[in-house]
């Protein structure tokens, strides 16, 4: 790659990515061991992704990197409780870099769905819209700028090197500089701590898949999508301790989620379009091509009122939502859980 090269140019290697420390997760760990794992492993994402987006050369790199910061915020969340404190600055700097690269791959993805309008389209409107499409790059252009300001500063050097640098000393070193006693949750099995870590989210996704219905709001969907977000980074966080019973769960999850992304990127299309065409900030858009943007507008409504109808009506909502899948998973975990104490009686036993 582009990156590659100016590395060896610069007499550097592109493989100098810190060793950090383990990022597989196993049952034999305590739920601080297995909270740096998850995190080094996201860590790792989001500086293998960074080079390409800076590169801008392949729009997947940016979602990725994107991708990366929202599963580290998530992973903090889950694992609050045997984190050091510092770790909610780390949230917070995250979510002001996710911001950047947010803007930048909204525009990437309006701008895609824009130009598949455009092939469908007649020459006229097609036309028009070329005139849209222009407006949308030249806002991708200053939002890229935006992102790669915040890239090479200060503030996202000093948050990556302290980052690494936490990860790097692993649960037992940061619990001795905070100076907390022996007692901490920290040393907890994960197999024990990972079924409170988990049930909360699904109770929370469960509420809020049950409360659907044909008069639900785009923004109750939108808030069932962002539930089932947490909900799956939590189950794959800890996806190597029970196997194919967290697989079980999180495929169809999955398959929910898809719909529900495609749900949000019709709903924030229309409201882009609406909201560019008549605003009255910047040049003036064309009349043909606000007609335009109105009638794709609509279309893009119309998309989001179909697709929550096909959720509604779904066998995937209807069986999450049942819980059997979920049932399974509980078993497991408390399977899980049990091992352990098996494990100390029977040493007490032998002694």
């Amino acid at each position: 790659s582009k990156y590659e090269a100016g590395l060896y140019a610069a007499g550097l290697s592109p493989d100098g990515v810190a060793r950090l420390g383990p990022t597989d997760v196993d049952s034999s760990m305590n739920v601080g061991e297995a909270a740096f794992s998850v995190l080094r492993r996201q860590f790792a994402q989001l500086q293998a992704h960074e080079p390409g987006t800076r590169i801008g050369e392949d729009p997947e790199e940016l979602h990725d990197m994107r991708v990366a910061t929202r599963q580290m915020r998530a992973a903090m969340k889950v694992f609050e409780g045997v984190l050091p404190g510092r770790a909610r600055w780390f949230r917070d700097e995250l979510r002001w870099v996710a911001n950047a690269l947010g803007e930048v791959r909204d525009l990437d993805v309006q701008i895609g769905r824009l130009e598949a309008w455009m092939e469908e389209a007649d020459e006229e409107i097609s036309g028009f819209l070329n005139k849209v499409l222009d407006l949308m790059k030249k806002r991708r252009v200053t939002a890229r700028e935006n992102m790669l300001e915040v890239l090479d500063s200060g503030r996202y050097e000093r948050l990556e090197s302290s980052f690494a640098q936490m990860l790097r000393r692993g649960p037992g070193a940061e619990r001795r500089l905070a100076q907390s006693d022996g007692n901490s949750p920290v040393d907890e099995p994960v197999t024990v701590a990972a079924p409170a870590l988990i049930s909360g989210h699904y109770r929370k996704w469960r509420k809020a898949a049950k409360r659907l219905g044909q008069s639900s709001s785009p923004e109750d969907f939108h808030e069932l999508r962002k539930k089932g977000k947490r909900l799956r980074y939590a189950l794959e966080f800890v996806s190597e301790v029970y196997g194919e019973p967290v697989q079980k769960l999180v495929k169809p999850l999955k398959a929910l989620q898809d719909d529900l992304g495609d749900h949000q990127d019709a709903v924030v299309a229309a409201g882009f379009l609406r909201d560019l065409g008549t605003n009255t900030e910047g040049p003036r858009v064309p009349r043909g091509a606000a007609f335009a943007m109105g009638v794709y507008s609509e279309r893009c409504a119309c998309e989001a009122t179909d697709i929550r109808s096909v959720v509604l009506g779904s066998k995937v909502l209807r069986d999450l939502t049942k819980g059997k899948v979920w049932k399974d998973l509980e078993k497991a975990m408390k399977s899980a859980a049990k091992s352990p104490q098996k494990t100390k009686s029977s040493k007490k036993s032998a002694r």
